[in-house]
């Protein structure tokens, strides 16, 4: 479950978010996290190919990290707007 902090707050976030609810994520799940606004599934998970491929356009870079007790963890950095 998302907090209230990690909801779209930008048209670019709200237009990511509705294309991952389209492709079948339910929006508690998609979290927009940390200064930088990066963007992360449920628990750390990785997105389906084609749901990836649905938002490529705005991702900047996939990044997967291990951790020994939880396994892979993935998120994406976002090629968010210039202001």
């Amino acid at each position: 479950m998302r907090l209230e902090r990690e909801k779209p707050v930008t048209a670019f976030e709200q237009n990511i978010e509705d294309l991952l609810v389209k492709s079948g994520i339910d929006p508690k799940e998609i979290q927009f996290r940390g200064d930088d606004r990066y963007l992360r599934i449920g628990y750390w998970q990785r997105l389906q190919t084609s749901t990836e491929s649905d938002i490529s356009e705005f991702i900047k870079e996939k990044v997967v990290d291990y951790d020994d007790d939880c396994g892979y963890l993935f998120f994406y950095q976002l090629k968010h707007p210039k202001i």
